[in-house]
């Protein structure tokens, strides 16, 4: 029992070390180009129906706060829509998390809210606003960071 006991401690010790040597976020950590995959629901509005919907995005973050994206979004029943640049902003937090905007005028800039795993690898977002927008995505890096 004292040896399960020493073993629970080190593991557990060593888990905090890790921890505190990971490196703070910064908008640089995640510089480069990512993949996204895209679902969720758009709920109708004026009496429209909601909507299902799937979708692959590229995201190139610039390391400074802006991005760039290309979208292709198919709706449960509003058909494709394909290749849709849009452009933004981001900030990260020193934890990782953070806060993305994606405009595509005409339509309504999307408020997302991010985070960053995997030693920046990976991006996952969720749209806050429009808040009738109920979307996720996650990324991945598709180039080495530079």
């Amino acid at each position: 029992m004292k040896t399960l006991i020493v073993t629970i401690a080190v593991v557990a010790a060593a888990a905090s070390v890790a921890a505190d040597e990971r490196e703070a976020c910064t908008n640089e950590t995640i510089r480069g180009t990512y993949g996204f995959s895209v679902s969720g629901t758009l709920r109708g509005v004026g009496g429209a129906p909601d909507q299902l919907l799937v979708g692959v995005a590229t995201t190139e973050f610039d390391g400074i706060g802006n991005l760039t994206q290309v979208d292709n979004i198919h709706l449960s029943l509003g058909g494709t829509l394909n290749d849709r640049p849009g452009f933004g902003n981001y900030q990260l937090n020193p934890d990782c998390s953070g806060t993305m905007t994606i405009a595509r005028p005409p339509a309504p800039t999307l408020t997302l809210r991010i985070v960053v795993v995997d030693n920046g690898n990976e991006v996952r977002t969720a749209v806050m606003d429009p808040p009738q927008n109920m979307v996720t995505s996650n990324g991945r890096r598709n180039t080495k960071q530079r």
